[in-house]
């Protein structure tokens, strides 16, 4: 057991005990409340407790990350809890950290907005074996999520996030750079990506979008922040949410991802992966963070005869077309909807792990969904 300070920056917001396999085992005091990771604070001490570790696991290396048994392997430890516990849970998203009671670190010394960190963990994830006896875990790596292997890069300065696809098709990278284009072309802001390719494996490549000011704050923490009434589906719930944390520009932005989500067929938009940006200095919402993490999408994990037919849907509705229906207004460059079909198959025809026939029903089930998307835009 070990004592820590949870830092907003340099703003202290609670003492607490981590054990040591890594979780939040006690709240010792509270310090400045109203910094908090937004959907957190709590006066009932055993609630803050729970939120608290919802909020920490949310942080940690998921345990169905591709190549994690290796690196824990690597690292001794049992848990990637104990990884994100020696970075001191730093990580690129936001400005949230451990500091051990007692210690004289600050903000500024140990922050991977200013600083360096370790490439070796983060690399430990695309290799076979290592030989160093010892890996410097302090690395913004041990506090990404997903399941996916990815990495964080330094490029002439600039950070980037790279992420793999999955066995054996390794789609998943394609999929981000086709989006990129659909979203470029429809005027939707989002993180743009780039393709990569690292040990003839395809990575694709995309800038950190949080700076050493702001943070990213998951849907998911906010979708609780008022009661739900019986009136309100989940996603008028989200609004209201939104609308209580004085977010701007919530409703077109929902309104655009529900759109793209419905030409691409993403079966894995949860509350996890589409959020918000706050200054973290003024703790004030700027608005949505632009959109990204597209790759499972366009049928990446379904057989090619199963390419078009409609897959379980998040996080509105059980179908992308019933979440369609949630679109009440025109939201994108309507003009250009006839280039998806087109630009999906450009990015993906340039895929060695892809097959003809695959690319060719991927691109048709995209041009149906434009059609769709059209008729429906047309009867607003």
């Amino acid at each position: 057991m070990e004592q820590y300070i949870l830092m907003n920056k340099n703003t202290p917001l609670a003492t607490v005990i981590l054990s040591d396999a890594g979780y939040l085992t006690d709240v010792l005091a509270i310090h400045t409340p109203e910094a908090f990771p937004v959907g957190i604070f709590t006066e009932q001490k055993a609630q803050l407790l729970d939120r608290l570790n919802q909020w920490w696991r949310s942080r940690i290396i998921p345990a169905s990350r591709d190549g994690l048994r290796y690196v824990l392997h690597l690292y001794d430890v049992d848990s990637p809890a104990v990884l994100s516990k020696r970075s001191l849970g730093l990580s690129l998203s936001d400005q949230y950290w451990l500091q051990p009671v007692g210690s004289e670190l600050n903000w500024n010394a140990v922050n991977f907005f200013t600083n360096d960190f370790s490439r070796e963990f983060g690399e430990a994830f695309f290799q076979k074996e290592s030989s160093r006896p010892v890996i410097n875990p302090f690395t913004p790596d041990a506090s990404s999520n997903g399941w996916l292997k990815k990495k964080w890069v330094r490029i002439d300065g600039a950070t980037y996030l790279a992420k793999a696809g999955s066995a054996p098709l390794l789609q998943q990278p394609y999929n981000e750079v086709a989006a990129d284009k659909l979203l470029t072309a429809l005027e939707v802001p989002h993180v743009h990506y780039e393709l990569i390719m690292e040990n003839n494996k395809p990575l694709c490549l995309c800038k950190n979008f949080i700076t050493a000011d702001t943070e990213f704050v998951p849907a998911y923490f906010i979708k609780d922040i008022v009661p739900r009434s019986n009136n309100d589906s989940a996603y008028t719930h989200l609004l209201r949410c939104a609308e209580q944390l004085r977010i701007p520009g919530v409703d077109i932005f929902l309104q655009q991802m529900l759109c793209l989500d419905y030409l691409l067929e993403n079966s894995d938009r949860h509350y996890g992966n589409f959020g918000f940006i706050r200054n973290v200095n003024t703790l004030k919402f700027l608005g949505p963070a632009p959109l990204f993490d597209n790759g499972t999408s366009l049928w990446c994990e379904s057989l090619n005869t199963e390419i078009g037919q409609s897959l379980p849907a998040l996080p509105f509705k059980e179908t992308q077309k019933k979440q369609l229906a949630l679109v009440k207004r025109h939201c994108l460059n309507e003009a250009r909807l006839n280039e998806c079909q087109q630009l999906v198959e450009g990015v993906l025809q340039a895929s060695p792990y892809l097959d003809k026939e695959r690319v060719q029903c991927i691109s048709e089930a995209v041009g149906s969904r434009v059609r769709g998307l059209q008729h429906y835009l047309a009867s607003l």
